[in-house]
């Protein structure tokens, strides 16, 4: 249970965070809306996806503790940099962190094409991947993700032993950023359903 509904609500009650905005004017929005300490590497990881061509969007929780205080769920995330940024791109993916105890990345979301490329991507590069998680599933259509131009995005959970392996961050980003190169090559031969869901 999330201590504030929206942005709003959490601004006027807490000072110890920091938001960091890259906008490239790309197709392409990476965000991490739960990042700093709040679920940790999933700033760095976001950052190593965008690298110096995507928008990027992450919030950083910096508290000493209770840094789950600034957890707001994905579909009431609603800081209005984070918005701009996704609105206007095509691809949206939102880096998360989830406690499972084993290696895994969940893919969820509504852009199954793009989850489907990460997922195979992933396995490629030795990261166990698992698509449509019901547990992790990322579909509700005000979700962070979903809220692009074109509906739909992709929700990367990944667990922590993913992220406090810098070699395994480094992989993520890699596949993640392969995964968008083919799709959006796709979408240019016209293969890609670009089309609103």
């Amino acid at each position: 249970m999330d201590k504030y509904k929206n942005f709003k609500e959490l601004d006027s009650q807490e000072s110890e965070y920091r938001i960091e905005v890259l906008d490239r004017a790309s197709e392409v929005t990476i965000i991490a809306p739960h990042g700093g300490r709040i679920e940790p590497h999933t700033a760095e990881i976001a950052a190593l996806i965008a690298g110096d061509h995507y928008n990027l969007f992450c919030f950083h929780g910096l508290k000493q503790d209770d840094n789950y205080d600034l957890h707001i769920t994905s579909h009431k995330f609603d800081h209005p940099r984070a918005l701009e940024l996704v609105c206007k791109a095509r691809y949206v993916i939102a880096v998360h962190g989830c406690t499972v105890i084993e290696p895994v990345a969940y893919l969820g979301g509504l852009d199954t094409e793009l989850i489907e490329q990460i997922g195979m991507e992933l396995t490629t590069l030795g990261v166990p991947a698992e698509c449509n998680s019901e547990r992790f599933c990322g579909t509700h259509h005000h979700n962070i993700c979903n809220r692009g131009k074109l509906k739909r995005g992709v929700q990367l959970e990944l667990s922590r032993a993913i992220r406090d392996r810098e070699t395994v961050r480094n992989r993520v980003g890699t596949a993640v950023r392969s995964a968008l190169t083919q799709i959006k090559n796709r979408e240019r031969q016209g293969s890609y359903l670009s089309r609103k869901c």
